[in-house]
Formats: C-alpha cells, sequence, structure tokens
C-alpha cells in the first residue's frame, strides 16, 4: 500500500511540474515522452506502446512514438529529433544495444533521461526495465530438453545484437550444457521479423530433413518458421519460443508444432520504465538500475489459462 502512495505521489507530482511549467526547465513541449522502438509492426512493441500511453495519460503527458524500423541510423536520428523537441523523458527500445551509446549520451547530456525498454542500452541510460530474459530463454530450452529427453537434432534462430536476444541464448545454452544429447544442428541468425523468419525456417528445413526441434528467440520468429512447415508439409519437429504474443497463443490452441512460449509482459515493462523516469526527473534515487519482470512459460497444455497482454 505504501509503495502505491509513494507512485501515485509522484505521477501527480510531475503532472503539476509538466502542467505548471514552473518547476522544471522544460518547455512546453516537455509534456512529451518519446518512445522509439525496434519494429511497431511487432505486437509486442504494439503493447510497449499502449503500456506507455497508459501511464503518460496518468500524468497529463502524451507519447511520441517512432518506428526505427530495425535501423539504428533511423534510431539515432530519432534520438536527436526527441532531444530538439525537448521531450521530458525518453523510452528506449534500442535496435542495437551498443550502437546506440552516442546516442544515449547526447540525450542525457541534454538533460533529458533515457529509460531502456525490453532490451538494455549503453551510453548511460537512467535505468534498464526487461523481461527476465534469461528465464525466459532456460525456460523454453529446458521445455524443449525435457520433452525430447535430452536427446535430439536441434536448430536456433537467433536475432539482433541486443541484450534481451543474448540474454535467451545465455538462458537456452544454460540448458543444452547439461543436455550434450541435444546437438544443434543449425544456427541462423534473423530480426525477429516474422518474413525473416519464413525465409530462415526454409532455409533450415530444406538443409535438414531430419529435424527434433527448434528454438527461435520471439514469437514472430517462430511464427515465421511455422509458416515455412506448412509450405513444405512439415510436422515432425516441434518449436518453442519467447513472447507470449497474441498469435503465438492462438498457434498454441491449434495444437500443431509450435509448442511452448516463455510470456513476456510489455505493458508492465512499458508502465514501470515511465515510473522510473517519474523518480528520475523529481531527483529520487533508485533502488537499483536494472529492473527484472519475470516471464511465465505458457504451453499446450496450460494455454487456456493464460490472460495475454493487455493491447
Amino acid at each position: 500500500m505504501r509503495k502505491s502512495v509513494l507512485t501515485l505521489a509522484l505521477f501527480v507530482l510531475l503532472g503539476s511540474m509538466l502542467l505548471s511549467g514552473c518547476t522544471t526547465t522544460f518547455s512546453p513541449q516537455s509534456k512529451t515522452i518519446g518512445l522509439s522502438v525496434q519494429a511497431i509492426d511487432n505486437p509486442f512493441f504494439v503493447a510497449i506502446q499502449h503500456g506507455a500511453e497508459a501511464a503518460a495519460t496518468r500524468i497529463g503527458a502524451k507519447v511520441d512514438l517512432q518506428d526505427a524500423h530495425h535501423d539504428i541510423g533511423v534510431q539515432s536520428d530519432q534520438m536527436d529529433n526527441f532531444i530538439q523537441k525537448r521531450v521530458v523523458l525518453i523510452l528506449l527500445n534500442a535496435v542495437d544495444s551498443a550502437g546506440i551509446a552516442p546516442s544515449v549520451k547526447r540525450a542525457t547530456a541534454a538533460g533529458i533521461p533515457v529509460v531502456a525498454v525490453d532490451v538494455g542500452a549503453q551510453g548511460g541510460v537512467a535505468a534498464t526495465v526487461t523481461s527476465d530474459n534469461v528465464a525466459a530463454g532456460r525456460s523454453a530450452c529446458q521445455y524443449m530438453a525435457d520433452r525430447l529427453k535430452g536427446h535430439g537434432q536441434i536448430a536456433i534462430v537467433d536475432g539482433p545484437p541486443v541484450t534481451a536476444v543474448q540474454d535467451r541464448m545465455k538462458g537456452c545454452t544454460e540448458v543444452l550444457a547439461k543436455n550434450p544429447g541435444l546437438k544443434v544442428v543449425a544456427t541462423q541468425v534473423g530480426t525477429g521479423d516474422r518474413n525473416v523468419g519464413l525465409d530462415l525456417g526454409s532455409n533450415i528445413l530444406t538443409a535438414n530433413p531430419k529435424l527434433d526441434a527448434i528454438f527461435a528467440i520471439n514469437d514472430p520468429t517462430a511464427l515465421g518458421v511455422e509458416l515455412a512447415a506448412k509450405q513444405a508439409k512439415r510436422s515432425d519437429f516441434f518449436e518453442v519460443s519467447v513472447d507470449g504474443s497474441p498469435d503465438a497463443i492462438a498457434s498454441l490452441k491449434t495444437r500443431g508444432i509450435f509448442t511452448a512460449t516463455s510470456a513476456q509482459a510489455p505493458d508492465q515493462i512499458a508502465q514501470q520504465a515511465v515510473q522510473l523516469g517519474i523518480q528520475v526527473l523529481n531527483h529520487q534515487k533508485l533502488p537499483q538500475n536494472d529492473f527484472k519482470i519475470p516471464v511465465n512459460l505458457v504451453t499446450q497444455s496450460n494455454v487456456n489459462s493464460y490472460k495475454g497482454w493487455h493491447i
């Protein structure tokens, strides 16, 4: 209860700061929160957007959403535009965790806090809010290992050079190290996009007539692989991934090759990021800088009890 009261007080305080314009050095445009995401065609980032908008509404602010289209150059320009607009806060879903560092430094130097959402970002962000991605990769691959009883041929569809993907791979690799009977026969690197997942899935299936399972780093990739399997008329393997997206849940209910996904809570990630940004703006000391939101493994067996994302 005390935490809820404190959070509400912080929202009210920032709201009065933004609306009055007399207790902050920001211009009237500073009622805006900048949000740059990797690609808005991914439902996960739509949920991030809606979570940020819900939190912004509570403080009388609005969200300026920008789609980076998986392009670090585009995202860097978006960060500079946020600085020019004097947004009060930037929520950053980095395309490249290391490559975006110079932009983060410029925003911070301009007095605009940057909170990393979903993936980490270098350059001195005020805070980072992500899923527990190591646990997500671990739980998905543990499900795969258990179903295969520790033996089989598997493939991996990796993703962009961001911390969330790297952590999921770390969690999966931990499981593979404990199950030497699982042989990785193919690894492809995608963008986290369904169309790219389709292409990479087709390549994997063509090169591997015998395959037991695939781990994909997110649901859009896995759904692309699923489409490749349908086109190739392959149902001799199963796949697992990370996200808990609406389309993945629909696929789980068909009881096809898509068997499990480590579900995230993107709206919670975004709302906590805004809350932390408020604390930074109010010169509140954060108890920590790295916040992990728990994940939940959703399978064909328990899918009907999963509540899903708030989109």
